[in-house]
């Protein structure tokens, strides 16, 4: 009988560590949403510096295809709230992964028809999620007439 005892104990425990994982992929994408994506639709910046470390920086790929790094800083004097760079602005976290203290989030947004992808970088700092980095994808835009 202590044999089979034994055999179960394991279960037991990856069950429990599937439901942890869960609750903190939960809170990871509660964290994102009520943060990063609602600071984005409501141009409130400072909910976007609350989940970022003040260290996270932006990157993505310029039209001549090189490197742009942006800090927070940078990026905050650029969003102007009173004139947003799109007027409808629709966002859906398609993946998240969560390994630990580690996470990353994959978000479609949709702004004015257009796709951009961001994906985030996030750990777990003295119990909150917080943003380590952000890499963003747009997707090109077409030229009128084409398809």
């Amino acid at each position: 009988m202590l044999v089979l005892a034994c055999l179960f104990i394991p279960l037991l425990d990856a069950g429990a560590t599937g439901n942890t994982n869960e609750t903190e992929k939960d809170a990871v994408q509660n964290a994102v949403e009520d943060y990063y994506i609602k600071g984005l639709k409501t141009r409130d910046f400072s909910l976007i510096t609350s989940i970022c470390i003040p260290e996270a920086r932006l990157y993505g790929i310029r039209s001549d295809n090189s490197l742009a790094v942006t800090t927070l800083q940078s990026w905050s004097k650029r969003f102007d709230p009173q004139n947003p760079p799109f007027k409808t602005l629709k966002a859906e976290i398609i993946k998240t992964d969560v390994q630990g203290t580690a996470a990353q989030v994959a978000i479609r947004f949709v702004m004015d028809g257009r796709e951009i992808h961001d994906f985030l970088n996030l750990l777990k700092v003295e119990g909150d999620w917080r943003i380590i980095n952000i890499i963003d994808y747009a997707t090109p835009q077409q030229r009128p007439g084409e398809s």
